[in-house]
């Protein structure tokens, strides 16, 4: 039987349960399009490749059925999911009305001295852009919208975004536009730390629908 984890293994990191790193690898593999969409996730293979036994990969893969990145068909197992249009269009209708409304109560508790690294996530983004990282210029991207979603304080709010997360930081990939990106997270950014939920909320409504014809048509034309 294979062990479960060493500190010879490739996953051997810190106290983080293995199931969690499994699936960000499998995770950073979907987004970086070396699992591009249909192909098949095979338990023992993926086990292999990490150095686990089956069980942590086993798990990891239910977590990324829940978040949407992977489906379960009758005929092939597991694969990654294919988005449709329809799903992205989906995707987009509800993280406008999220993502809008976690905004205004991000900007809200500023007001209130909530303490927040927005600034510290565009300034990572615009950094990783400089030196040519856009894997970096992701990351902090992702974490910047992450990090909205918390100063929020809602959790109710945030329990509803959490299994849209994975889909969505897929879709924040779509688009090699980074200057573009990183100027509306700069403003929008701009507007929170001003503590004016409105005018925050009508910039991140503008962001979500820029990028969402920007995602449209470099998915389907």
């Amino acid at each position: 039987m294979r062990p479960v984890a060493t500190p010879s293994s490739k996953l051997y990191r810190n106290q983080k349960p293995l199931r969690d790193i499994v699936g960000d690898q499998i995770r950073s593999h979907i987004f970086s399009g070396a699992f591009p969409p249909g192909s098949r996730l095979v338990e023992r293979e993926l086990a292999e490749r990490f150095d686990v036994s089956r069980l942590p990969v086993r798990e990891a893969l239910r977590v990324l059925q829940n978040e949407g990145l992977v489906e379960n068909l009758s005929s092939r197992g597991i694969v990654v999911k294919t988005l449709t249009e329809r799903d992205v269009i989906e995707l987009f209708d509800i993280r406008e009305a999220l993502e809008v409304l976690a905004v205004r109560l991000a900007a809200a508790r500023v007001a209130d001295n909530a303490p927040h690294k927005l600034r510290h996530y565009v300034n990572e983004a615009q950094q990783a852009i400089a030196r040519g990282a856009p894997d970096a210029a992701h990351a902090a991207n992702s974490q910047f919208h992450d990090e909205i979603i918390a100063l929020s304080g809602n959790e109710l709010l945030q329990s509803m975004l959490e299994p849209l997360l994975g889909r969505l930081h897929w879709l924040f990939r779509q688009i090699p536009d980074f200057e573009r990106l990183s100027a509306e997270h700069d403003e929008l950014c701009s507007a929170i730390e001003a503590a004016e939920p409105e005018r925050a909320a009508e910039v991140a409504r503008a962001h979500v629908l820029s990028y969402r014809r920007l995602t449209l048509a470099h998915l389907f034309g």
